[in-house]
């Protein structure tokens, strides 16, 4: 819209003020007050200048929107200014925050259940009720560092970590080999493998 014509002369016919004529020439749509009275604005003023106000309704719809805060602005763009951004600065300093307190709190939760809850304990070989043909068995596995660990009521020295690895005697038939580990806090865990020892028969 940029016939030259005496703003002052349109605005006593079209009733539409000077300033608001001026944005319509302009293009600046986000200084009316809404989508409504601009495209009403648009016909009174395309009927002046001759023009199609359908035509020139639909050149605005294609090109501008309404926005939430009832803004005009160009379609597909996104109003920075009054759209509240979710995620802050301050925002990442508190989820920082909370993050830290719940990695402490769960170290601290960790430790708590370490110091009064049985201590781990777990066999890496032999899996239970195996047979074997030799009379001495190795055993290992691990436990906590700081626990105590008996087999079949005897004392067993743990490694670095609390690794552990020893070798049990055998009988023909049935073995039951039982693991206890005592924690601090007195609480223990067990575990048992049944071990089957087979002596080859000599040849007649």
């Amino acid at each position: 819209m940029s016939r030259k014509i005496d703003l002052e002369e349109v605005s006593r016919i079209t009733k539409i003020r000077p300033t608001l004529l001026k944005y319509l020439e302009s293009d600046d749509y986000s200084q009316l007050p809404s989508s409504t009275v601009a495209k009403g604005f648009i016909r009174n003023y395309s009927e002046f200048l001759g023009l199609n106000p359908d035509h020139t309704q639909a050149i605005f719809r294609r090109d501008f929107i309404e926005n939430e805060q009832g803004q005009i602005v160009p379609r597909g763009i996104v109003d920075p200014i009054n759209r509240r951004t979710i995620w802050t600065p301050r925002t990442t300093v508190l989820a920082g925050v909370i993050t830290i307190f719940i990695i402490f709190g769960g170290y601290l939760f960790y430790q708590y259940k370490k110091l009064t809850g049985p201590p781990t304990l777990r066999i890496d070989y032999p899996s239970d009720r195996v047979q074997v043909t030799e009379p001495n068995l190795e055993i290992s596995g691990s436990t906590d560092p700081e626990a105590t660990l008996s087999v079949n009521g005897q004392l067993v020295i743990l490694e670095s970590g609390g690794m552990f690895i020893f070798r049990v005697p055998l009988q023909p038939g049935e073995n039951v080999i039982t693991l206890i580990a005592t924690g601090k806090s007195g609480k223990t865990s067990s575990l048992a493998r049944y071990i089957y020892l087979t002596t080859s028969q000599p040849n007649p």
